[in-house]
C-alpha cells in the first residue's frame, strides 16, 4: 500500500508542476499584450506556414507566442489526464519539448489533426496502450506540413491539409515503433528520425504534386531581455522548491526526493543552456527558448552530463574549425540537441560520442533541404542517420576477422581508460560536493546557536 501511495504522490507532484508551468505562461500572455493584440497575434500564428524556422515571437510578438505555447501545453496535459496517463519524467520531457516547439512551429490548429489521427490509431489498434499517446504528442513535429498546405489560397487544399494531418497521426506511431528497433534506441529523439522519413515524402509531395514552395523565415532578437528573464524565473523556482524540500528530507518519502532531484536537474540543465547563449553573446529568440526548454526537459529522462558533453564537444569542434560560426543561433541549437546522441556515448564510450557529435553536426547542417522544414525535429532525424551510419561502418569493419580482433582489443583498452578517467572525475566532484554540504551544515548549526 505504501508503494502505491508513493507512486500516486509522484504522479500528482509531476502533474502539478507541469500544470503550474502551463498556467503561468498562459496567464503571463495577458500581462504582456492586450486581448485584441493576442487575438490578432494568434490569427497570424495560425495563418503562418510554420516550417523551420518560423519564430512566432517574430511573427506575432511575445504575448501571442506565450499564449500559443500555454494553450497547446494545457490541452496536451488534460488530454493525457483524461486518458489516465501515468505522469513521470518522460512526460516532463515530452511536455517541455511540446511547449518549447510551440514557440516556432506548432500551434493549436496545425497540431489538432495529427493528435486526432493518433487517438484514432490507438482506439483501433492499441486501446490499452495509453503510454503511446505521449509519443503521439511528439508526432506533432510534422505540424508544419498541415499549415503549409492549409495556408494556400485554394479551399480544396484546406481539406487536403486536414486529411494529411489525420493520415500522419494515424501512421506515425507504427512507423516510430518500426524504426526504433533499427536505431537500437541509441537516438534519444527517435520520433524526429521517424518524422524525418515521413517529412521527405511530404516535402516531395508538397513541392511536386501541390506545387507549394517553402518560404524561409527570419528570427526576432527584440525580446531577448524578457525571454532571458522568463527562463531565469522558470529555472529558479524549481531550484528553490528543491532546496526548501530537501532541507526537510527526513519528513518525505524517498520517491518524492527522487522526483525533487529530477526537478533539480531540470533547473541546472536549463541554466546551462541559458549560460551558453550568454557566454557566446547570442541573443535569445523563440527557437532558442524552445531548444533550451527541450534540453532541460529531457535532462530528467535519459542522459547524464558526461553522456551529453562529448557529442556536444564534437559539435563545437565542427562549428569552430569547419564552419567557423560558433557564436550563432544555429550552432547553439545543434549543440543543445546533440543530447540526442547521449545513448551512443553511454554504450560505446566518450571518443565514440565525440565522433558521433562531429558527424551529427555535419549531417544536421545538410539535411534541411530534404524536408524543407516540414519536420521540426530535424536534429532527431540527423541523430538517427548518424546512428545508422556509424553502425554500418562498424559492421563493415567487423567483416574482416583480423580487423575485428584488432578493433575490439583496442576498443576495450580505450573503454577501460575512459572509465578510469570518469571514476577519478566523479570522485573529485563528490568530494567537493560533500565538503560544500558539510560547510553549509556547520554554518546552519552556528546560526541556530545564535
Amino acid at each position: 500500500m505504501e508503494k502505491t501511495n508513493q507512486a500516486l504522490l509522484s504522479t500528482k507532484f509531476i502533474f502539478i508542476f507541469l500544470l503550474t508551468y502551463a498556467s503561468s505562461i498562459t496567464i503571463a500572455a495577458f500581462f504582456l499584450a492586450s486581448p485584441q493584440t493576442l487575438f490578432l497575434g494568434m490569427r497570424q500564428i495560425i495563418a503562418s506556414p510554420s516550417n523551420l524556422i518560423t519564430d512566432y515571437v517574430h511573427i506575432a510578438g511575445v504575448g501571442p507566442a506565450f499564449l500559443n505555447s500555454g494553450l497547446l501545453t494545457l490541452s496536451s496535459l488534460f488530454l493525457l489526464r483524461k486518458h489516465r496517463h501515468h505522469f513521470c519524467s518522460l512526460t516532463v520531457s515530452v511536455i517541455m519539448m511540446l511547449s518549447g516547439f510551440s514557440f516556432f512551429g506548432k500551434n493549436i490548429i496545425n497540431s489538432a489533426p495529427i493528435i486526432i489521427g493518433c487517438l484514432v490509431y490507438l482506439r483501433i489498434h492499441h486501446s490499452k496502450r495509453q503510454d503511446l499517446l505521449v509519443m503521439g504528442l511528439l508526432g506533432t513535429c510534422l505540424s508544419p506540413i498541415v499549415s503549409t498546405i492549409y495556408c494556400t489560397p485554394s479551399s480544396f487544399n484546406k481539406l487536403i491539409a486536414l486529411a494529411i494531418g489525420l493520415l500522419i497521426g494515424y501512421t506515425i506511431l507504427p512507423i516510430f515503433e518500426f524504426l526504433k528497433g533499427h536505431t537500437k534506441e541509441l537516438n534519444l529523439y527517435n520520433m524526429g528520425f521517424s518524422a524525418g522519413v515521413v517529412g521527405i515524402v511530404g516535402n516531395l509531395t508538397t513541392r511536386n504534386v501541390l506545387a507549394i514552395k517553402m518560404v524561409p523565415h527570419a528570427l526576432s532578437f527584440e525580446h531577448h531581455h524578457f525571454l532571458l528573464f522568463f527562463l531565469i524565473v522558470l529555472f529558479t523556482i524549481p531550484l528553490l522548491v528543491f532546496l526548501n524540500f530537501y532541507n526537510k528530507r527526513r519528513l518525505y518519502s524517498k520517491h518524492l526526493l527522487l522526483d525533487l532531484r529530477k526537478i533539480l536537474r531540470f533547473s541546472l540543465y536549463g541554466f546551462l543552456g541559458v549560460s551558453i547563449t550568454l557566454i557566446l553573446n547570442v541573443p535569445l529568440s523563440g527557437i532558442l527558448v524552445g531548444a533550451i526548454l527541450t534540453f532541460a526537459g529531457f535532462s530528467m529522462y535519459n542522459f547524464k552530463f558526461h553522456y551529453f558533453l562529448f557529442p556536444a564537444l564534437g559539435v563545437l569542434l565542427t562549428a569552430q574549425f569547419i564552419y567557423q560560426d560558433l557564436a550563432t543561433t544555429n550552432s547553439i541549437f545543434i549543440f543543445l540537441f546533440a543530447s540526442t546522441l547521449s545513448p551512443m556515448t553511454r554504450k560505446y564510450g566518450l571518443l565514440a560520442g565525440t565522433m558521433a557529435g562531429l558527424i551529427f553536426s555535419l549531417i544536421t547542417r545538410n539535411t534541411h533541404p530534404l524536408t524543407a522544414g516540414i519536420n521540426l525535429y530535424n536534429c532527431g532525424f540527423s541523430g538517427g542517420v548518424t546512428v545508422l551510419l556509424l553502425d554500418f561502418i562498424r559492421a563493415l569493419f567487423y567483416r574482416n576477422f583480423q580487423l575485428k580482433q584488432f578493433c575490439q582489443k583496442n576498443y576495450h583498452q580505450l573503454i577501460f581508460f575512459e572509465k578510469s578517467l570518469l571514476t577519478k572525475f566523479q570522485l573529485i566532484y563528490r568530494t567537493f560536493f560533500l565538503k560544500c554540504i558539510k560547510n553549509k551544515e556547520r554554518h546552519t548549526k552556528k546560526f541556530d546557536q545564535y
